[in-house]
């Protein structure tokens, strides 16, 4: 891996020798890559699940995960320490090879703004072909995100359906031009719930978690005591 960019990824799991990521030799030839951000407080299958999806229809060489440090939106809520997020972040996508974590916003205390990351890759990688992906509920407030005209300067939208929220389809058509022409939505056969809240909320009261998140981030979560 390029020392470069040493800074910015993180992961503990071996990467194979053939991967195009962050290396000189990827970044010469304008890598495909897939940006995921999100708080991830806890990675669930189905945050794994829409990742891969969304990874295959692009046919991108690699997927960056970027937890942030604290949402513009969720200022003064409690949150997981990030050592713990990207630590079950690795854990969900271990047999992932060409999925990894990216600690930009996590190295930086304050807010995590989106135009400021993907400024920030986009500098890192400047033959990339950037994606950033998310739900229909993050897609249809895009347009008033802080400095928006630089976030789709610097990179397309990937974007896939929730339950509860607008089809994207359905949101595209009511988005200015120059968004709809930046947003490629991601075909699942099912809305999406990649909440973490509920399953918080479950952990909490000692419910079953199967199946929503993996079983190695579910014994980290014991082994942490973390949501009680």
């Amino acid at each position: 891996m390029n020392s470069a960019f040493n800074p910015i990824v993180t992961s503990d799991k071996p990467r194979p020798s053939q991967a195009a990521s962050w290396r000189s030799d990827a970044v010469m030839h304008g890598p495909r890559l897939l940006v995921f951000g999100g708080t991830f407080d806890p990675p669930t299958t189905a945050h794994t699940f829409i990742a891969a999806t969304a990874a295959n229809a692009l046919g991108v060489d690699e997927t960056l995960w970027v937890p942030n440090q604290i949402s513009p939106w969720k200022q003064g809520e409690p949150l997981t320490a990030p050592e713990h997020r990207i630590a079950m972040i690795n854990a969900a996508i271990a047999g992932h090879a060409q999925m990894s974590v990216c600690t930009l916003e996590t190295d930086v205390l304050g807010p995590s703004y989106t135009f400021e990351t993907l400024a920030s890759l986009r500098r890192a990688a400047p033959m990339a072909q950037l994606w950033f992906l998310c739900g229909a509920d993050v897609l249809s407030g895009l347009p008033s995100f802080k400095n928006a005209l630089e976030i789709v300067s610097h990179v397309r939208i990937a974007a896939f359906d929730r339950p509860g929220y607008a089809a994207v389809e359905q949101i595209v058509c009511t988005m200015p031009p120059l968004w709809q022409a930046a947003i490629d939505p991601i075909v699942t056969p099912t809305p999406v719930d990649v909440s973490s809240t509920a399953i918080r909320k479950r952990l909490q009261e000692g419910r079953s978690v199967s199946g929503l998140i993996t079983e190695s981030i579910e014994n980290y979560i014991k082994d942490h005591g973390l949501y009680r």
